[in-house]
Order: structure tokens, then sequence, then C-alpha cells
């Protein structure tokens, strides 16, 4: 199990090493960067040592609109970003829902599935899951204890899953998810990227205190 800090600049994630197992860049939450990427000449001036400096595992991740990010532009574009950007990172997040070419990129794959308005059906879940074509697959839903039930039997289940309810209320489905063999646990270090996000010191202790280990 490893503590993921989600990072919205290149200073945050500096500031994060000494906590963080892995850093992930939140591109769609860097300032000036919908405005910078309008097209893809400009990522050839794009700081890559900002990313080139951080000496541990990276996940470059562009968030759509949609998924609960920021990135507003053209989505061919965000594709071609990522997978410039994938050259530079451990892993890339890559939506669900994309195709095929998509996932022809240069490092390991967090394909992930977000629904800010319910958490689909096990049998739904376990299809997503059988027909991952990344290397871990993330699920954050909103739902209710019923629906919790749902992630705990896939993470049960199955390996290299990442799954958890959105929410301050569930907050603690991403230290549950830990126990039952969730690789990664995304938080926060100072600035949450999400609701529910745990500061990533306060995981550590609870982690730690619980007898979670990496």
């Amino acid at each position: 199990m490893k503590i993921v800090v989600s990072v919205s600049s290149f200073d945050e994630a500096l500031k994060a090493l000494n906590v963080a197992d892995v850093i992930e860049f939140r591109f769609d939450l860097f300032e000036g960067f919908n405005d910078l990427f309008n097209n893809l000449d400009n990522l050839d001036s794009f700081e890559f040592e900002g990313i080139n400096k951080i000496n541990k595992p990276k996940i470059v991740t562009i968030r759509r609109e949609v998924d609960g990010g920021k990135y507003k532009g053209d989505e061919t574009l965000r594709i071609e970003m990522l997978k410039k950007l994938s050259s530079h990172a451990d892993y890339i997040d890559l939506e669900s829902d994309l195709d095929d070419d998509a996932f022809k990129v240069k490092c390991k794959i967090i394909e992930s599935y977000h629904n800010f308005k319910e958490t689909p059906s096990y049998e739904e879940l376990k299809n997503m899951v059988e027909s991952k074509r990344g290397d871990i697959f993330k699920i954050a839903t909103v739902g209710n204890k019923r629906d919790l039930e749902k992630l705990v039997k896939i993470l049960c289940n199955y390996e290299d899953v990442v799954a958890f309810l959105m929410g301050k209320d569930f907050a603690f489905s991403r230290i549950l998810a830990t126990f039952l063999g969730s690789p990664l646990i995304y938080c926060h270090y100072g600035r949450a990227v999400a609701e529910g996000q745990i500061n990533a010191v306060d995981a550590r202790k609870i982690l730690e205190i619980l007898g979670v280990k990496e």
C-alpha cells in the first residue's frame, strides 16, 4: 500500500516529498494549465524538469470536468498531452470510457472510473474490473452503506483495485480499502483536491496504528 499525495503545483510536490510514497500531478488544477495548453505545440516548452526532479513514483492526471476535474479543452488534445507526459511518469491516469488507442502510452496505467451520481450494480463494477486495460483499476463513486458493500466485495475478490466512496461521510472508506488490499490511498498535503481526501500525515499515522503495511 502506497500513500499518494495529489498536488496542484510543482512547489506543492516538493513539499509533499517527505510524507508521500507517490506524487500525483493533477495538471488540470495547475494554474494556467488550460490556457497554456490550447495547442500541443506548447507542450514542447513545458517544465518537464519540474516532474523529473521528483525522485519518487509519479502519477500524471489531467482530469476532465465530467469526472470532477478542471480540464476544459479539446479531448483529443488531452489524450495527446497524456501520451507525451507518459515518458516522464510511472503511471498515467486514463478514464475507463476511453478507446484502446488512448492506452498506448509509455508507462503503467491507472484506469479510473468516477461517478458523481451513483454507484453501479456489483455486476457492472465486476465487468469493469474484469475487462480492465490498465495495471490498476480505480473506482470512485458516491453512494450509501449498501453501495460501500459492493466496493468491499470488489476489493475482496480482485487485486490491483482502488475503490472508495467519495465525500466526507465516507472518508473512512479510503482507509478501509487499504485493509482489503488496495495498493494506493489518495491523500492531500494541505489542500484536498477531492472531498473526503485525508491529510497524508494523518493517513500515515492511522495506518501505522492499525497495522497496515506497505
